[in-house]
């Protein structure tokens, strides 16, 4: 085989992989994002129904929004410090 087909075979694959690093990338962007939004979306629905049955208006939704950002920051910094570990493995 001649050096220059080796090359374009590497070159090719190269960019093979840089598309599936990028899907990659994104799917694990929108999964944090969606993760985020829902936490706190579920900390807003689930406060606002603990208010109403106890009739503790704002506190338990303001309580339950911060410990769904909370939540979605832990889980943010828990999910890229895998990604991490996974792209150093390779």
């Amino acid at each position: 085989m001649s050096k220059s087909y080796l090359i374009k075979l590497g070159m090719n694959t190269m960019a093979k992989n840089d598309s599936n690093n990028w899907i990659k990338n994104m799917a694990l962007g929108s999964m944090i994002a969606t993760s985020l939004a829902g936490l706190v979306a579920g900390g807003y629905l689930l406060g606002n129904f603990l208010d109403s049955l106890w009739g503790t208006d704002p506190f338990l939704k303001i309580i339950l929004m911060f410990l769904g950002v909370a939540l979605g920051i832990a889980y943010l910094f828990f999910t890229l410090s895998k990604f991490g570990k996974s792209n150093d493995e390779q």
